[in-house]
């Protein structure tokens, strides 16, 4: 596994609460799977990153406690027009915090601030990824044809859509935290069972479901 060394300047701290200083050096993060970025952060220490997320994608962030002491927190902006925090995570103590963000028709940048609110230096490891749907849906669409026969080739556009749309809520609503990555593939495909049943329509939606939850997960414990 590839590890880049952060190296960040701030030049701006906004400590009082979880808003975004006026002036500070971001380190851009290129991606790469099973890249990261790591740095040991004193007490009430930030830092600030960027990532471009393509279009038709979704962020994906995870931030995990190295260390395993003190208190990492995560907050995601927007500065298309002006700072708009998009998504964080606030739990407390040493878990793994994982947000994504909402999915737009246009490349953007998300900007992204660490805080160690705990007492104690500790180390964290950062990894920045992007969900693309449209990928999802060609490997799901390719499961369900082998499993269902041709029919499988004619599932409405409408369901995927749905589909999409219904895992993207559940996630970005925080309703998985804590939960494992078969846990949360059983959570949300079982919801979607109970909408569209077991025949291919169901398949298709579990797949695309299944796979979409493995990319976001991938970082996570």
């Amino acid at each position: 596994m590839k590890k880049l060394l952060a190296g960040i300047t701030a030049i701006g701290l906004f400590l009082a609460s979880p808003g975004m200083a006026k002036a500070q050096e971001f380190t851009e993060f290129e991606h790469e799977n099973d890249t990261y970025f790591y740095q040991t952060l004193q007490s009430q220490g930030v830092a600030y990153y960027k990532y471009k997320i393509p279009a038709f994608s979704f962020g994906v962030f995870t931030l995990k406690n190295h260390s395993r002491q003190s208190d990492f927190d995560i907050y995601v902006y927007d500065n298309t027009r002006g700072w708009q925090l998009l998504n964080k995570g606030e739990k407390t103590g040493i878990a793994t915090e994982l947000v994504t963000t909402s999915m737009i028709s246009q490349n953007r940048y998300a900007y992204i601030k660490i805080v160690n609110y705990g007492s104690q230096s500790s180390q964290y490891h950062f990894y920045a990824n992007h969900v693309t749907p449209a990928m999802n849906f060609a490997i799901a669409l390719a499961e369900t044809v082998i499993i269902c026969g041709l029919e499988g080739k004619n599932i409405n556009p409408d369901i995927s859509s749905r589909g999409v749309t219904a895992v993207s809520s559940i996630l970005q609503g925080n309703n998985l935290k804590g939960l494992t990555v078969d846990m949360a593939i059983n959570e949300v495909t079982n919801k979607m069972r109970e909408e569209l049943g077991y025949g291919c329509a169901g398949d298709f939606v579990v797949n695309l479901a299944a796979s979409t939850i493995k990319d976001i997960f991938r970082n996570y414990p």
